[in-house]
Order: C-alpha cells, then structure tokens, then sequence
C-alpha cells in the first residue's frame, strides 16, 4: 500500500521503465512514491502515468476532483517535476471524441449501445531520468 509507505522496495529495480495506470489520482504521496521509482530507474528510463478523466471521487485526493482535466494534468506533470524526473510531456492518447462512423456497428444491441457509449479521453503524462544537468530544485519549463 503506497499510501501506508510510499518507498519502492530496494530489492525492486534496477528499473527501465514504469506504468501506472488510471491510479495516480489515489496516491496521498505522490512525489514522495515517483521520487522512490526515480531512484530505483536507470538513467535514461522512464516513467508512464495514463490518466483518464474519470475517477472514484470518494477515493481520489480532494484536489483532483476540484480541478479541470488540464489542471489535473500539470498537476501530474509537476509531481513528475518535483520529485526529479525531467523531459516531462503530455501526451494525448485518445480526445474523447468518437470518430465518424463508430459506436454503431454490429448487430442489434450491440449497435444500438453503441449509440450511447462515449469514448473517454485519455492522456499518458511520462518522463525521463535524467542524471547530469537534471537535479531537483532547478528552474522548470512550462509544460
């Protein structure tokens, strides 16, 4: 449980990349953990956090649930920034819109659900271990 200790154990690693996957919005130390996965990645690995816009309020951190899906995504891009990592981006996976012609194939029901599913957009905010010229602390760029 990361929120009970957010130390990756030392007998994990050396790591080269890492995914977290629609949780970041759980994690009540979010730098503390992705400062505890930066020091078990080799230079020059990464690190993935997708992000969608939906979440279980009850569960989330209070901030996430106050702020815009933008916020919220340099909201993940500063706690990248904060604990070390650099090179940070946003990435759009997917916007959320369905394109012309989805959502309506197959057969009966299938079709007719496929009218009212909406695709949920989803993001992949990521980063790199940078070593030399990468310390905590220096001046950060605008994402």
């Amino acid at each position: 449980d990361l929120n009970v200790d957010p130390t990756i154990p030392a007998s994990v690693g050396p790591l080269h990349a890492t995914v977290c996957v629609v949780s970041i919005d759980y994690l009540t130390k979010p730098v503390s953990v992705l400062s505890s996965v930066r020091e078990r990645t080799v230079e020059g690995g990464s690190v993935h956090l997708v992000v969608s816009n939906r979440c279980f309020p009850t569960k989330a951190v209070g901030r996430w649930v106050r702020i815009s899906e933008e916020e919220r995504l340099k909201m993940v891009g500063d706690y990248l920034w904060w604990s070390g990592w650099r090179e940070v981006e946003i990435v759009e996976v997917c916007n959320g819109r369905m394109k012309e012609g989805e959502g309506g194939r197959g057969p009966g029901l299938a079709r007719l659900l496929g009218v009212f599913w909406a695709v949920d957009p989803l993001w992949v905010v990521r980063a790199v271990k940078v070593v030399q010229g990468g310390g905590v602390g220096e001046e950060r760029s605008e994402l």
